[in-house]
Parts: structure tokens; C-alpha cells; sequence
């Protein structure tokens, strides 16, 4: 922990700001931008040079409103004679000037980007939660305690604020720097939902309920006897009605109810693959179900006392009285399929536009949901390859005796391919793996080209990223979707960092993306395939999500953070860590991605855990 000693004053960026404001008016006394003019140019040397410029600008010190007296430089100092030397000797002075104005204005920019970034990458820091004698309190990100613990309950700050509980159990909310922004008794409850929060308070009409968004604005009115949260939208219950709010604050859906009915709501959404695409939800209402839009409230299947089932991608099915399934299927605001015909029905990917039925004679159906009718009868699952936004089938050519692949898209076949090789694994992140007649291996875009020509004997699926693991003769390597190589094909292995951490870190100078294996070592590499130090390791072990790596040498084992490759010492290559966006904590201690102690927790210690 630090002493006060320790502790690093804070920067004042306003000061720094008004500091920089003045400097670039010291640079404008001169218009660097016309340097080509020679008449201009000779203007500004008379001027600069002979001290006869109108705008005399100057740097003043106030002391005591006391001002020194200035010098400006003249060509007269050199006592030249000749005319033509004295314009020569001119033009040099003012090419030194102007190369160190351009030197001072780029320290300046250099300095300020800095400052800048130093002064963003504070502000994604959040405290850090930490526990004292069962109480809460926040640390920040060099260790230095902002709150002391004193809660009896606190959470993990989110955008800037975190709901804490006082010694009565009674809530309250508090920003970044642990001052109590809502303070206790503003809300009779509070509780999370992603970024917002649900709150109660007591208004004139009684108890009432609200919803506050990430800057604790009121993103609904405190109108509402309740409010719950199920699978992306609110229900809500207000007098003699129930409904949906969206995650927007606006209230989508109404349904009013008797004086005697239960004012009841439940939601059950139907996930979907592509976050692009519109959920639908089943609503019930006592013992009545309908399908909603859970994003403006448009019902697309009205109610019934039958049960209603969500299963993925916008599909359901409807309990009919003799205990059979009508399927229904959802998209665009319409049920575009409703049958009672098959025994299932899914769609593995909305945007491939392809239904898979299955008949009550175990034959299956392929419908295109633009024109609701099959891609071609008697398709066989076998011949089929399901992928994330392409769907393809085989279709073989009786005259020519020869397969072809097809490509759909949006219920809609846009691509045939004849070629060499058959589709080994369906489209992922915009790529298929495809195999040759001589068992090689290639990769096929969505245009239905093959990415490169070159051939491997093992291949990897493509990431969310855009990259994949690959082998040829010669070793593992790295391609993109261009087939351009990252980490070339001369390594005993390749690992690779997850889509979630690449995403967090692409924009980071310091990343770390590969692990490459060379006579029995690993090196690491950065997203442009450059080695990020000098060590080799033992092993290498990548976190799924946060930007930290395992590694061991012979003479330790460490954690390492990608940007900056700051390392924490583990007693061994086995021993638990816990990673969160701005801490990572080994059994009871609390290091920043600096890899600086910041907190040793002695309750965790002594229990074990």
C-alpha cells in the first residue's frame, strides 16, 4: 500500500489546457502555411526579422505586473552589407524558426496526447470492491481507498455508480469518488438490471415504482404499483392493467384486466443467433397467451387459453387441446409459418432464410421464408450444411454426372459452385472450410471463392475476428480472411487468444494475440504478428475473457497482462486467479493490470478461499 508520502499528485487538465491554448497563440504569430510564397515570405522576415510586424506578439510574464523587456532578433545584428547576403542570411533564420516551431508544436501535440490518454484510461478504471470484517468498501485503481469498508452491502460499480446498503439495511447509491449521490431514504428499493435500475419510492399516490438508467436519470415515471424484468423487457402492473415497458423506458404493451383478475404477467422471449434481428416473446396474462414484439409491443399472434412455447430464433410451438404441436413461426412483425404438419421446426440461423421441418414420415423439409416453399423436395439432411448467415446444399447434375453446391442467403439461392472439393465444415464468421480430392483443405468466402490458393493438411475454424489456425507441411500458422498470413507456417503450434479478449484489445498497441511454439517454446506475438519481448516460455495458457495470459519458464510462473506485459508471480503455473475488467485477484491478493499489489484481503486468507 502506499504512504502519504507515496501518493502521485493528480494532474490538473484544465490548467494544462489553458497552457496549451497560449502556447498555440505564441504559434500563430507566424503563418507557416504560405512558406512557398517567396514574396510572402520576405513580408514575414522584414517583419519578423527588422521587428516591424503590426502584430507584435509576445510572451509576458506577470510578476508583481512587472514585464520583461523583450528581444527580437534583427538582421541588422550581422552588420551585412551586401543586400542579396542579407536576403540569403534572411530566408536561413527563418527556416530555423519555422523547423523549431514545428519541433515545439510537435512536442506540445506529443505531450498532450499523451496527458490525454493518461487522462482516459483513469476514467475506465472503476473502484474496485473489497471487503473488511463483512463490511464494503472501494479501493481505486493504485490501491488508494476511496471508501472506507462501512457498507453492509455493495456491488461492483457499473458506468460510474455503485447501489450500496448503510448499517439499517436501508439503500443508497454512490459515484466514483464514494460520494453519496442518493443518499438513504431517496428509495424505498433499488435493484440492478444490466445498466439500469429498478427503484421504489413513496409518492403522493403511495409506494410506486420506477426505472432509472445508467446516470440514475428517471427513464420512466415512479406511476407503477410494479415493476419486474424478464428477458429484455419490463413488466410492469398499474391499477386494473398489466404490460411491457421496453428497455427504453416506453410502455409497449397494455393489457387491462377486471377488478377481480390476478394481476399477473409472465414472459418467456425466444432467444435469437443474430442480435440484429427482432425477439418475440410469449406473454400470459392470467391463463391467457399471445406473441409479442418485445421491442414495440406489436402482437403477432393474439391470445388463446392454449399453452404457447418460445424455443430459438423467433420459432414456437402451441399445445393444441389433444396434445399436439402447431408450430409458428415469427418474423418482421408476421407469423410467416403456422402448421400443425410437422413433429419439429427450427432455424439454426435467421438470416439464412431456411426452415428445417421435420415430417411425421422422418423426412425433412428445407422452406425458404421469402417464398414459404421448399429449395428443392427430396433434399436430404446429409446433402445439407447449416451455417451461420449461408446455408448450402448439393445438387447433382444427372447429364454431366457432377455435384454442385449451392448458396442461400435470405431464403434465397444467390451462388452454384463446381469445383474440385466438397464443404467440410458449414460457414462460420463468413467462412467454410472446404476438402479437396487429394484430402488438402482450403477456405471458401461468401462470394463463393476460395480465399487463396494454398492448401493445408489441418484447419481451424475462422473467429468472430476474422482469423484462423492452420497447418501446412511446414508448420502451424495464422491466415486472415484474405488469406493473408499473421504468423507464418514454420511453428510446432499456434495458440490463439478469444474473439471476446481480441475485441477488447484490438485497438491496443500492446496486445498479445498468439502464442507460437518454436523448438519446443512459445514466443508471443501482437495482432500484426510481431513479437511482443524476448521470453520464451514453457507453457501458455490464454483467459477466455480479459486480456491476461499464464505463462511459465523455468525459473517462474506468471500472470501477464497483454497491454503493457506487466507480470504478477504465482507460487505456481497451478494456482487459481480471478480476472475482472480492472483487477485480477490471486487467492488473497488484489494486483491492477499494472501488476502492482494494490489490496491484501486477510478475511479471504484466513477462510481459504
Amino acid at each position: 500500500m502506499k504512504s502519504d508520502e507515496e501518493e502521485v499528485e493528480m494532474l490538473d487538465f484544465d490548467a494544462d489546457e489553458e497552457v496549451s491554448n497560449q502556447i498555440d497563440e505564441m504559434l500563430d504569430f507566424i503563418d507557416l502555411s504560405d512558406v512557398s510564397d517567396n514574396s510572402n515570405n520576405d513580408k514575414q522576415l522584414e517583419e519578423l526579422l527588422d521587428g516591424s510586424s503590426k502584430d507584435e506578439s509576445r510572451v509576458e510574464i506577470d510578476a508583481s505586473k512587472e514585464k520583461l523587456d523583450e528581444y527580437k532578433p534583427s538582421i541588422k545584428d550581422f552588420n551585412i552589407k551586401s543586400a542579396k547576403t542579407r536576403k540569403i542570411v534572411k530566408k536561413a533564420m527563418l527556416y530555423v524558426i519555422i523547423v523549431m516551431l514545428l519541433g515545439f508544436e510537435f512536442f506540445i501535440n506529443k505531450t498532450g496526447d499523451v496527458l490525454n490518454n493518461l487522462r482516459v484510461y483513469a476514467s475506465n478504471n472503476q473502484p474496485i470492491r473489497i471487503i473488511q470484517n463483512n463490511k464494503y468498501g472501494y479501493i481505486d485503481y493504485t490501491g488508494k481507498k476511496i471508501v472506507n469498508p462501512k457498507y453492509s452491502y455493495g456491488e461492483e460499480f457499473i458506468k460510474g455508480y455503485a447501489i450500496v446498503k448503510d448499517s439499517s439495511n436501508l439503500p443508497l447509491i454512490i459515484d466514483k469518488g464514494g460520494k453519496e449521490v442518493v443518499p438513504t431514504g431517496t428509495y424505498f428499493s433499488v435493484y440492478r438490471v444490466k445498466t439500469d435500475i429498478i427503484a421504489s419510492k413513496v409518492t403522493k399516490k403511495g409506494l410506486k415504482y420506477g426505472i432509472l438508467d445508467a446516470d440514475l436519470k428517471e427513464k420512466t415515471e415512479f406511476i407503477y404499483d410494479m415493476i419486474s424484468y424478464s428477458d429484455d423487457v419490463y413488466t410492469y402492473t398499474k391499477a386494473n392493467s398489466v404490460g411491457l415497458i421496453s428497455m427504453d423506458g416506453k410502455e409497449i404493451f397494455n393489457y387491462k384486466l377486471t377488478d377481480n383478475a390476478d394481476k399477473t404477467i409472465e414472459v418467456s422471449a425466444s432467444s435469437v443467433s443474430d442480435e440484429n434481428y427482432q425477439r418475440y416473446a410469449v406473454v400470459k396474462v392470467n391463463s391467457s397467451s399471445q406473441i409479442v414484439n418485445i421491442n414495440d409491443g406489436t402482437v403477432v399472434k393474439g391470445a388463446t387459453l392454449n399453452e404457447i412455447n418460445a424455443e430459438e430464433n423467433n420459432v414456437f410451438y402451441e399445445l393444441n387441446s389433444n396434445g399436439g404441436k402447431r408450430y409458428i413461426y415469427v418474423q418482421d412483425n408476421k407469423v410467416l409459418l403456422e402448421s400443425d404438419d410437422y413433429t419439429s421446426l427450427k432455424i439454426d440461423s435467421i438470416e439464412t432464410g431456411v426452415l428445417k421441418a421435420l415430417t411425421s414420415s422422418h423426412t425433412y423439409e428445407f422452406i425458404s421464408t421469402k417464398t414459404m416453399e421448399q429449395l428443392k423436395k427430396g433434399l436430404k439432411e446429409s446433402e445439407t450444411y447449416y451455417g451461420d448467415k449461408v446455408f448450402v446444399y448439393v445438387n447433382h447434375n444427372y447429364k454431366k454426372n457432377k455435384n454442385s453446391l449451392v448458396l442461400v442467403k435470405n431464403g434465397e439461392a444467390y451462388k452454384t459452385i463446381e469445383d474440385d472439393f466438397t464443404i467440410y465444415k458449414a460457414f462460420k464468421n463468413g467462412i467454410a472450410i472446404v476438402k479437396f480430392n487429394d484430402d488438402t483443405y482450403g477456405y471458401l468466402n461468401e462470394d463463393g471463392k476460395l480465399i487463396s490458393d494454398q492448401r493445408f493438411i489441418q484447419v481451424g475454424e475462422f473467429d468472430s475476428y476474422g482469423e484462423a489456425i492452420c497447418k501446412t507441411s511446414n508448420g502451424y500458422g495464422v491466415i486472415n480472411k484474405d488469406g493473408k498470413e499473421i504468423i507464418k507456417f514454420e511453428n510446432e503450434d499456434v495458440m490463439m487468444a478469444s474473439d471476446e479478449v481480441k475485441k477488447k484489445n484490438r485497438a491496443s498497441g500492446g496486445n498479445v494475440f498468439y502464442a507460437v511454439k518454436k523448438d519446443n517454446k512459445y514466443a508471443l506475438y501482437n495482432s500484426s504478428g510481431k513479437k511482443v519481448n524476448k521470453n520464451y516460455y514453457n507453457d501458455v495458457v490464454f483467459d477466455d475473457r480479459q486480456a491476461l495470459i499464464k505463462a511459465a519458464t523455468d525459473t517462474k510462473d506468471v500472470i501477464i497482462a497483454s497491454d503493457g506485459l506487466n507480470e504478477i508471480n504465482l507460487t505456481s503455473f497451478n494456482t487459481e486467479y480471478k480476472a475482472y475488467d480492472n483487477y485480477i485477484i490471486v487467492k488473497n491478493e488484489y494486483y491492477n493490470y499494472s501488476g502492482k499489489l494494490i489490496y491484501v484481503d486477510n478475511a479471504r486468507k484466513e477462510s481459504g478461499d
